[in-house]
């Protein structure tokens, strides 16, 4: 049988409630509405239940919250790694340069292709989807050949269409 988690009192049910009740920001609320949950003496798994997520998560948010209080819930957005940093200047315009002529393969340039150039450059691993990016920001877009009409008449059946 599953047991209750016990809470520190950094805040009162009371007080969980209202924060809960005034949150803005929808993944905040769902932290806030679980731990209010938790205060209640709801059990983990139930409470986990009620806002949707996994018992696991649960057992995260509540650590958090018994470790660092409140403001440890209230995650603010890391900063994230720009892929942009992989290319300074320099670097993207000997990559423009290089996607003027051909492939290093003779083909076309594709995505994987930048993505292992710039790896090659950098010696940091780049992602294909990183390539794509790349390919992007420098203006260049996905170019496929038009569509051909597999019924399309031969060349005495256009003749005889014409009119004149």
């Amino acid at each position: 049988m599953a047991t209750s988690i016990r809470l520190e009192p950094h805040l009162t049910t009371g007080e969980l409630k209202k924060r809960y009740h005034n949150c803005r920001k929808a993944q905040e609320k769902v932290r806030l509405q679980a731990l209010y949950l938790i205060s209640k003496g709801v059990v983990a798994a139930e409470a986990a239940r009620r806002v949707g997520r996994a018992s696991s998560w649960m057992t995260n948010v509540v650590r958090r919250y018994n470790e660092g209080g409140a403001a440890a819930v209230e995650r603010k957005k890391s900063a994230k790694v720009s892929h942009r940093a992989s290319l300074d200047e320099k670097l993207a315009l000997e990559l423009s340069a290089a996607l003027s002529d051909k492939a290093p393969d003779g083909g076309i340039w594709t995505s994987g292709k930048v993505a292992r150039w710039i790896a090659a450059r950098t010696g940091k691993k780049v992602h294909s989807c990183t390539g794509w990016r790349t390919l992007k920001r420098l203006g260049f877009s996905l170019q496929v050949p038009r569509p051909r009409n597999r019924r399309q008449a031969s060349l005495e059946e256009q003749t005889a269409f014409k009119k004149n």
